[in-house]
């Protein structure tokens, strides 16, 4: 008869646990829009941990009644639809008001902004790039034996291919004495062994009337007769393609920024900076912010500088020029250039002069992105737009485009890819269409 090993309780417990993670997966996905908006997350440090709330899963278990007690299988009186195991409470996490419907429990999950940041590119669809959609550079490792060469140092020879060589040569030796003599292979054999390899020595043997042959069996012996016999290990430099980026991150920090269009600004940089990182094997980032002057600041101070002033966005394409210039070539590097502002600009014909300096040197990617926050923007009554959004339509050939209420804009012939940010809704739409693959190869840019 059959037997039945019964699962332990242990599998069963790591089922449960792998279940578990799973329900919280499914509910990080179903809340992403309002998770990624959380400001506590744009401003934490990298590896922080998020608390998330999610409902909580009870593993049901049953305990035996004590004797005399209750009958058969059960937890007390009842019938079929009461709830157990459960306690009245409000409509959620933290809200609502006191009734007396019952209510579900929750509790705080915790997940790494890393993990996060996985379901994202997951949940968005993103890229994995290919090596061959995206710039490669080299990283040297060493060196490697990469074949064989006739010459070479001698702490390179191969010994075990040098004396493969020469037993291909005995071998040929060997056949060439049966050939010229028409003696047996194992007299022939015995000859070449007594003369050591050397054809004429064999010959003179073989003719001697005298000559007994002792061997009683073939065994093959490397013959040298050059240094062409000899191989030695070549190699070269052990070299690792890796793919790499750029990105320019250039925010908006004048006086006309309020704190709703810093926050808009800040939740798209951070999350499209943390996704770049994670689909590129090596990335860079320089942050840079400007008023009437721009500069460049470290990633800390990038999402936490508040200033006030004027506007002038072509200076922080002046200092992206002269990176790529300078630093970031783009036959080397994949360059991405990201700007959010609110489109106020005292010189956007200098902008724009700025912007085709880019895309003469052939960048991956102008994005531009405008925070508009409610009432500011209405997309019922906004069709001009702010200076930049219709400077940039006027100077480049664009369509103008909307989506489920998200305005954009996108290049036919340069890669321009824009958006208008009103609200934390259009965050994570907005991020997807930023990081859309292959935005460029219908328009035949090659990108």
């Amino acid at each position: 008869m059959p037997i039945f090993v019964p699962e332990t309780v242990s599998e069963k417990g790591k089922d449960d646990a792998k279940r578990h993670r799973e329900k919280h997966r499914e509910a990080i996905k179903k809340n992403l829009p309002a998770i990624i908006a959380d400001e506590a997350i744009i401003t934490g440090k990298k590896g922080k941990i998020v608390r998330i709330p999610v409902k909580r899963l009870d593993i049901p278990y049953f305990k035996p009644a004590k004797k005399g007690k209750g009958m058969g299988i059960g937890q007390g009186p009842g019938k079929a639809g009461d709830i157990i195991g459960r306690k009245p409470g409000g409509a959620g996490p933290g809200q609502g008001q006191a009734g007396s419907e019952p209510g579900e429990d929750y509790i705080e999950a915790e997940f790494e902004i890393e993990e996060l940041i996985e379901l994202m590119v997951e949940d968005l669809g993103l890229p994995r790039l290919e090596e061959k959609e995206i710039k490669q550079f080299l990283v040297n490792l060493g060196y490697k034996i990469h074949g064989h060469a006739h010459v070479g140092p001698w702490v390179l020879l191969d010994r075990r291919a040098t004396s493969r060589e020469g037993i291909k040569r005995f071998w040929a030796l060997l056949r060439q004495l049966e050939r010229d003599t028409g003696k047996d292979e194992l007299v022939c054999f015995d000859a070449l062994r007594i003369a050591k390899g050397i054809m004429a020595e064999a010959l003179a043997i073989l003719s001697d009337p005298q000559f007994q042959p002792s061997a009683a069996e073939i065994k093959p012996f490397p013959i040298f007769a050059s240094l062409d016999d000899l191989r030695f290990h070549k190699i070269k430099p052990d070299v690792h393609e890796q793919s790499r980026a750029v990105i320019f991150a250039m925010m908006d920090v004048s006086g006309s920024m309020g704190t709703m269009k810093k926050y808009l600004a800040r939740s798209m940089l951070f999350w499209l900076v943390a996704i770049l990182r994670k689909i590129y094997k090596e990335v860079e980032i320089r942050f840079i912010i400007h008023h009437t002057t721009a500069r460049i600041v470290d990633e800390e101070s990038f999402f936490k500088t508040t200033e006030s002033g004027g506007t002038y966005c072509y200076t922080a394409y002046e200092i992206a020029n002269q990176l790529i210039d300078t630093e970031y070539p783009t036959n080397q590097w994949n360059v991405y250039v990201w700007h959010f502002s609110d489109g106020e600009d005292f010189d956007p014909k200098q902008t724009v002069s700025e912007v085709r300096k880019l895309f003469a040197k052939n960048i991956n990617m102008f994005g531009y992105g405008e925070v508009k926050p409610a009432p500011e923007y209405n997309i019922n009554i906004w069709s001009e737009g702010s200076d930049l959004w219709r400077v940039f339509k006027d100077a480049f050939d664009v369509r103008d485009t909307t989506d489920n209420g998200l305005k954009m804009l996108s290049g036919k012939k340069e890669p321009i890819f824009g958006v208008v940010i009103a609200e934390r809704e259009h965050i994570l739409p907005a991020l997807k269409q930023f990081l859309a693959k292959d935005r460029w190869v219908d328009e035949g840019m090659g990108k």
